[in-house]
């Protein structure tokens, strides 16, 4: 009891993480396309307790006012940085996160293929280098974590 009692005191005093609100939304839609500006804004973010550390498929997801989400935002300007950062640092997966593209929730590579797919042929290069780069466990340190 005097656990239980402990763990739910516990809950109540971690920071209560809002849904993201419209404002944060615009800055996160805007910063995706901008190089180098997602990594800085999500870090600020995190670090003021307005974020959580494991929101990145709630961020890729969201929708922004020109009515795309930020993952496409990021392939379709070709933002390598800011979808790594969102991608490594934050911890996805490619076939375990799941994002919402186009009104479908899809696995993270998925969506990166579609939105590949519908692309021009510099972003469908992108996509595809993107998609090998994470597959390299000297890009992506995530697997050495995983495949041990």
């Amino acid at each position: 009891m005097r656990y239980l009692s402990f763990v739910l005191l516990a809950a109540m005093a971690l920071p209560a993480h809002a849904q993201i609100s419209t404002g944060m939304s615009e800055r996160l839609c805007l910063a995706a396309s901008q190089e180098s500006a997602f990594g800085a804004l999500v870090d600020d973010l995190i670090e003021s307790d307005e974020l959580a550390l494991t929101s990145g498929e709630q961020v890729l997801s969201l929708s922004c006012q020109d009515g795309s989400s930020v993952l496409e935002k990021m392939v379709l300007t070709r933002q390598a940085e800011n979808l790594e950062y969102a991608v490594i640092d934050l911890g996805l997966n490619l076939t375990v996160s799941r994002v919402a593209l186009h009104g479908k929730t899809l696995p993270l590579k998925e969506a990166l293929e579609r939105l590949g797919e519908q692309g021009d042929s510099d972003v469908q290069d992108f996509v595809q280098g993107y998609l090998s780069d994470l597959a390299d466990e000297d890009f992506n340190p995530n697997l050495r974590v995983s495949l041990k």
